[in-house]
């Protein structure tokens, strides 16, 4: 039977030659494929959170680890809270608010690395991991972004009244008495009531926003 027209049985040298380098160049192709790339843990529209920022997140400890926490509990906390700072970034750029604010990201970017304890054992920690001074940037351009917007844009709109404070001291002073402790004057801890209502209506007017700002654009998880 004669070999089909594609298949010919008198294939000359050169044409072998050529056949072994085709496959010599796919096996390279291969063994490039097979190197592991960073994981992609999460994305924000079309931004992906890669494992290096969740690790960026504990190195400079975005959020304080809860009480009790495992590491696996922690970590998921971590990315929650970087999720959540890319999506408040990312509203805050599609909305414009972004290049109207007042940032300080030199302060906020001080800061972050004050509470990542010695600097010669974060470098270390930041090179094991691939990490680089950009990374911290942009990282504290987003912190700084978050928090400006939150103190210049949503505290203003929050006021606190004679009523609400009164509210609280009664409710405090109950509390005390239960516990066999004198109430202070109403007077004496006047400040410190207005601050925490203040305070409790700014967290209200924060998760209101994340609220909006996730239902308002698409995330994805793969891990937890």
């Amino acid at each position: 039977m004669r070999a089909p027209r594609w298949y010919d049985i008198r294939v000359k040298p050169r044409a072998i030659v050529f056949i072994l380098l085709i496959f010599s160049h796919l096996s390279a192709a291969q063994n490039l494929i097979r190197e592991p790339v960073e994981e992609v843990v999460a994305v924000v529209d079309r931004t992906p959170l890669l494992l290096s920022d969740v690790d960026l997140a504990e190195l400079l400890v975005l959020i304080e680890r809860p009480f009790g926490a495992t590491d696996a509990e922690y970590r998921s906390a971590l990315l929650e809270a970087r999720i959540q700072l890319e999506v408040q970034f990312r509203d805050l750029e599609a909305s414009g608010v972004l290049y109207r604010l007042d940032l300080d990201v030199v302060e906020v970017r001080r800061n972050l690395l004050s509470a990542a304890g010695d600097a010669a054992s974060l470098a270390v920690e930041l090179e094991a991991n691939g990490l680089g001074e950009a990374d911290i940037d942009e990282l504290a351009l987003r912190v700084c972004a978050a928090n400006a917007y939150a103190e210049q844009r949503l505290r203003p709109r929050i006021s606190v009244s004679l009523q609400e404070i009164e509210t609280a001291y009664r409710r405090l002073a109950v509390e005390l008495e239960s516990q066999g402790e004198s109430a202070p004057s109403l007077t004496s801890v006047h400040d410190q009531l207005h601050q925490l209502i203040a305070e409790r209506k700014l967290n209200d007017e924060i998760e209101r926003w994340v609220e909006r700002a996730l239902d308002e654009r698409e995330v994805t998880r793969f891990v937890r």
